[in-house]
């Protein structure tokens, strides 16, 4: 682990920081041995991941804190299992960058408990170079529980990515939405598979979820698969996907202005990541995310 090259590249000098080897905390830039958060702040958190791994977040009760979590440093066949619990009239601002740095196959989970009025504004983006089997659920367990969501994922990595996002609304007067946004590139494939969970009793309930994929080259292929799963009557909840390539007219444009092709492309794709760019108010994080966004567009 390399401190300094890691502050060079995305820790701005007033940066709270966690760095955590397999899930252990191994350094930090505040008094703390764990991710319980129980103060509002902001922090980054940065892994180092070789072997299987467990990963909890706690955000206590009434606090709002904003979490931007980093896979730096991620090899080998392994497992990473991350719990987040976010306490009742909490909120949670909460951005995953996940990238690896081989080709073997990678399993996530992450699991999210929202209690009594909670709140997470929950981002990813995900930039893996090889197999994935990603799984993503989300609790809405308290009265008043807001999920808001939007993941970016690209796949260049000529493998199968299987992403998988559920949304559980478990008691009343809970919203959620969902956007997921699926690039694809050479000869690739990725599923996007979205589970919207209403249970019986669950009323006022709102659920939104949307599918926006852009195969990048002939031999790519994407399948969005959005479900609903309803045990209420007095709800709302609306589902779509929908799956294309480039606009030509857009692309047209753009290569009148001079860009090339290339260009033309990447620039398109980029604009799905800026909305996170906008975001962020660390350049060196910004520009970490767009160098490796660059690898894979």
């Amino acid at each position: 682990m390399n401190l300094e090259k890691i502050q060079n590249e995305i820790l701005e000098k007033e940066d709270n920081f966690a760095i955590l080897e397999n899930g252990k905390m191994i350094y930090c830039s505040f008094s703390s041995t764990d991710l319980k958060i129980e103060k509002n702040m902001s922090l980054k958190v940065i892994h180092f991941i070789d072997k299987d791994t467990e990963i909890d977040i706690e955000i206590a009760s009434g606090i709002s804190a904003k979490i931007e979590e980093i896979y730096y440093y991620v090899k080998n066949n392994v497992e990473i299992n991350t719990n987040i619990t976010i306490a009742d009239y909490a909120c949670l601002d909460y951005l995953n960058f996940e990238r690896n740095e081989d080709s073997q196959k990678i399993i996530t989970n992450v699991r999210i408990h929202l209690g009594k009025e909670a709140k997470i504004n929950n981002k990813s983006i995900a930039l893996f170079d090889g197999e994935v089997f990603s799984n993503q659920y989300v609790y809405l367990d308290g009265e008043g529980a807001i999920n808001d969501s939007i993941n970016v994922i690209i796949n260049s990595s000529e493998a199968k990515q299987d992403f998988t996002y559920n949304l559980y609304h478990q008691v009343p007067n809970t919203n959620s939405t969902m956007v997921n946004y699926a690039i694809c590139k050479k000869k690739s494939l990725l599923n996007v598979n979205t589970n919207g969970i209403i249970v019986k009793g669950a009323k006022n309930t709102n659920l939104s979820q949307k599918v926006k994929g852009l195969l990048m080259d002939l031999e790519a292929m994407i399948s969005a698969n959005p479900k609903l799963q309803i045990d209420e009557y007095d709800c709302m909840a609306a589902h779509g996907a929908s799956i294309g390539a480039i606009d030509e007219d857009e692309l047209y444009y753009l290569m009148s202005r001079g860009l090339t092709k290339e260009a033309s492309e990447t620039l398109i794709v980029e604009g799905f990541i800026n909305p996170f760019l906008l975001e962020i108010k660390s350049k060196k994080f910004q520009n970490y995310i767009k160098y490796w966004s660059s690898k894979h567009i």
